[in-house]
């Protein structure tokens, strides 16, 4: 049996990778998802973002398809691709539009996945990427979620590849439908000035 999920959000900021995305500028998202009891999987999401200038203009939207399958009691091996657009109003530092095939592993606390793209930057230049997502406590309607990853960004020619790191801590309250969620994340070093950067995100969603 399949199982559709609609799901509405908003945050104060838009953070990909620990970076934000929006300016710093909040965000709404509409996401709606299918799952399948054979494993298959996929989704689609809208955001839009309220400009310093603009108003509120549209900011990006995600596809994903995939396929997970149950190894064991707790483990689940998933495998699929993400596809992200973002609007002139993205402000990260890679490409507008990003294409990743991913595979990972899922347990009942603790999920990681590689990610792999032939163009992050927009000029071809390849990229990986690795990430933990864990869930640290649960107690009642309270959660303590934290994430970490690693990215390996395109090589430029003359100089030494590096890595970017990226966190993310994060407390969810819910209520029935309803969660309301207070996260710091931040990455670095940044590729050109070598600093860290970090921020507060508030947020909220609420599904169907």
């Amino acid at each position: 049996m399949a199982q559709t999920g609609f799901e509405i959000s908003v945050a104060s900021d838009d953070r990909f990778r620990g970076q934000t995305v929006s300016g710093d500028r909040p965000i709404g998202t509409a996401t709606l998802a299918y799952d399948d009891v054979r494993g298959l999987y996929a989704g689609i999401s809208a955001t839009v973002v309220a400009t310093r200038d603009s108003g509120v203009r549209p900011h990006r939207s995600v596809q994903y398809v995939g396929y997970a399958r149950r190894l064991s009691g707790a483990l689940t091996f998933d495998i699929g691709i993400t596809n992200r657009v973002y609007s002139r109003f993205f402000t990260g530092d890679y490409a507008r539009r990003l294409t990743e095939a991913y595979v990972g592993l899922i347990g009942r606390r603790v999920q990681s996945h590689l990610y792999l793209t032939p163009d992050y930057d927009g000029r071809g230049g390849e990229a990986a990427y690795v990430d933990v997502n864990a869930t640290l406590v649960e107690h009642g309607p309270w959660s303590l979620a934290g994430h970490g990853g690693v990215l390996t960004p395109p090589r430029d020619p003359g100089r030494p590849r590096f890595i970017e790191l990226d966190w993310r801590l994060g407390v969810a309250r819910r209520f029935d439908r309803l969660a309301i969620t207070v996260q710091w994340a931040g990455n670095g070093p940044n590729h050109d000035s070598g600093r860290w950067q970090s921020g507060l995100i508030l947020g909220a969603r609420r599904s169907f």
